[in-house]
């Protein structure tokens, strides 16, 4: 059994249940869809142990993604926190991707993607928790990291890819 492999679809999974939830929201309908997200884990734990793929920086971005929201969500709940503490926490999530790096461009790709499915993953577990949604900012703040973290995951895995591919480039 591979981790990486696991971790990877779930990260997959958990983005997609995502998408599928937001597509079926409605207004007037029953918000028990964002359950999806925890199907899509379930669906991508199943996938990962029966087709099994090389990977590395995605397999991280799935744990990564739900460590740094959790993180920011306990600590959203106990201080307030400033935009700057967020920064620092997306710039040490960069630097453990660019030092993971991915091992292929699938891989690469797929790291957005799982860090976002790790994030929905955490806003789900603090869904509906009081303290989180009485603070002011705190549910933009998160959102806000999960997408911006996503990208930044990705520019992190591209820049680490695009250094090792410079450095196989011939001399003249």
């Amino acid at each position: 059994m591979k981790w990486s492999s696991v971790l990877t679809w779930s990260g997959l999974g958990a983005f997609v249940g995502f998408a599928i939830a937001v597509a079926l929201y409605s207004p007037k309908g029953s918000e028990n869809f964002v359950y999806l997200i925890y199907v899509g884990v379930a669906a991508g734990v199943i996938l990962g142990l029966r087709y099994p793929i090389e990977s590395r920086a995605s397999a991280y971005a799935f744990p990564l993604g739900f460590l740094a929201t959790s993180l920011l969500a306990g600590l959203w709940m106990v201080k307030s926190v400033a935009f700057n503490d967020l920064y620092i926490l997306l710039a040490l999530v960069v630097l453990l991707l660019i030092l993971i790096g991915p091992l292929n461009l699938l891989d690469m790709f797929l790291v957005p993607v799982t860090y976002f499915g790790g994030f929905s993953v955490a806003m789900l577990v603090f869904r509906g928790y009081e303290p989180l949604q009485g603070s002011e900012g705190a549910v933009m703040g998160l959102f806000m990291s999960g997408v911006m973290g996503a990208i930044l995951a990705f520019f992190a895995v591209l820049g680490r890819w695009a250094f090792s591919a410079a450095k196989n480039i011939p001399r003249r």
